[in-house]
């Protein structure tokens, strides 16, 4: 059937109505190992760390730039109705959706003399998806509210990715209170749903109500789909493949890409650092069961010439197969190539006390040419012995009211950590545009709480074994103190 095709694009926009990767509150945790996903140069003060097997770090994450749930179902008594026009009329030019599920079953750090290695094995599914604002306005009041003028689609955009990551990082003091940090990654692609670019518009002459329609658009896919096409090559029906082979979909390694991280910690002075970061700068090359569904066009429609034709249910099925026939898209199998979304973090604190500093973070992701930024204020612990906490503010997708929170909490050899930007949003998830949650388990061998020394006021404060900052170093048994 022809409409699954355009039914399988429209579920994946309107599934996907999450958002991007956060982790504001994590980034000034310097305390925790997990820090070092954000920031590659985050080191550990033991000598060791290793990621619980299975628990090591799970980041789950929802949210979009548009509406809540509460703005599109709206209660009347006991009832809801659906109701987005004025989410529609308060939409931006383009708003982002997103989501973002990434399982690290294997993580581990170690320090090598002067060197601090990092390496990890993550499972990442994501999906950034932009929706252009006329486009959301045609879909649900039809086109008479632009007669006379264009309806522009450009700028709509998927990408939904499935890929395993293999990461390995190093970080070095190259000279007192300046840390570089730097990771290479291997990914693996999996499944992928991709547009590298949409443009088009329709037209509706005010006096007949005549249309003209132009587009052009493609629609790349790397997943195990059979498609089926009509005498004249068009898509006439997609489907599952039967008997999908899923051992073979997660162990496959033919959909190879690159990507790399880089970071640094600089201590201005014993009271204020500074630290960023660029993550996800690469790219994934796509081989196996690919697709590229290829619209490309222009169509006139001429209308009856009368309002009363322009409102019948003849005229929008006569349309609509006008339509179909015309920009039923030709499948052609090839290889293409999609890009991670590049994400940059800037973060500064300041110390207040012996264990308390203030932080500020601005992040912004780059998603085809446009900045989507967020901004975050906290307050941190450091130096405690079996305990790390955060407290954060945050404006993150068109909201300003995001209380953040984060624990990492010490027993012994065994760390545990929950970190979220919006800790409310998990009280009624219907009134937020988003929310996530990073978790899990670390096992530190051989870090004693009771040899612990104390770290230069910077953000980084797990003193047991090496601290980057100004030469200085502890090692258990022995400790040098400037």
């Amino acid at each position: 059937m022809k409409s699954i095709f355009f039914g399988l694009v429209l579920s994946i926009i309107l599934c996907s109505a999450g958002h991007a990767q956060q982790n504001l509150t994590l980034f000034l945790m310097h305390d925790l190992p997990q820090a070092n996903i954000v920031n590659p140069a985050v080191t550990a003060r033991c000598k060791v760390n290793f990621g619980m097997p299975g628990l090591a770090s799970i980041h789950v994450n929802y949210a979009n730039t548009a509406f809540t749930a509460s703005d599109l179902l709206v209660r009347n008594g006991d009832s809801l109705y659906f109701q987005p026009g004025d989410v529609i009329d308060g939409m931006n030019n383009k708003e982002l959706f997103a989501t973002e599920v990434h399982y690290t079953p294997i993580s581990m750090g170690i320090w090598i003399k002067e060197r601090y290695f990092t390496f990890s094995i993550s499972e990442k599914v994501t999906s950034y998806n932009t929706v252009p604002k006329e486009l959301a306005q045609l879909g649900w009041y039809g086109n008479t509210m632009f007669l006379g003028k264009d309806a522009k689609f450009d700028g709509l955009r998927v990408n939904a990715n499935h890929y395993r990551e293999y990461a390995i990082g190093m970080a070095k003091e190259k000279e007192p209170g300046l840390v570089f940090g730097y990771r290479a990654k291997l990914l693996f692609g999996k499944g992928n749903v991709y547009t590298p670019k949409t443009t088009g518009r329709l037209y509706t002459n005010p006096n007949n109500y005549s249309l003209m329609v132009e587009l052009n658009s493609t629609i790349n896919t790397s997943f195990p789909i059979e498609v089926t096409t009509d005498d004249d090559g068009y898509v006439s029906d997609i489907q599952l493949q039967e008997d999908v082979d899923w051992m073979g979909y997660m162990m496959n390694r033919r959909n190879m890409g690159i990507g790399f991280d880089f970071g640094f910690i600089y201590q201005m002075d014993e009271r204020t650092t500074i630290s960023g970061s660029i993550l996800d700068v690469g790219f994934i090359n796509w081989k196996t069961d690919t697709w590229s569904f290829e619209s490309l066009g222009d169509f006139e429609y001429s209308g009856t010439g009368n309002e009363d034709g322009f409102n019948s249910s003849d005229y929008f099925s006569e349309l609509g197969d006008d339509l179909e026939d015309e920009f039923m898209p030709i499948p052609i199998s090839r290889n293409y190539t999609s890009s991670l979304v590049p994400q940059i973090y800037l973060g500064a604190t300041r110390t207040l006390t012996d264990h308390i500093n203030t932080g500020v973070v601005l992040r912004n992701e780059i998603y085809k040419n446009k900045l989507h930024p967020a901004f975050t204020l906290s307050a941190n612990t450091y130096n405690y012995k079996t305990l790390n906490g955060s407290l954060s503010y945050s404006a993150i997708n068109g909201e300003y009211l995001n209380i953040g929170a984060g624990l990492g909490v010490k027993m012994g050899a065994f760390h545990i950590h929950a970190i979220t930007d919006d800790l409310f949003a998990f009280f009624d998830i219907t009134k937020t545009r988003g929310a996530n949650l990073r978790f899990g388990f670390t096992f530190m061998p051989g870090c004693n709480p009771d040899k612990m020394k104390v770290s230069p006021k910077g953000i980084q404060a797990l003193p047991c074994y090496h601290s980057p900052y100004k030469g200085e170093k502890t090692s258990g048994k022995k400790k040098r103190r400037r």
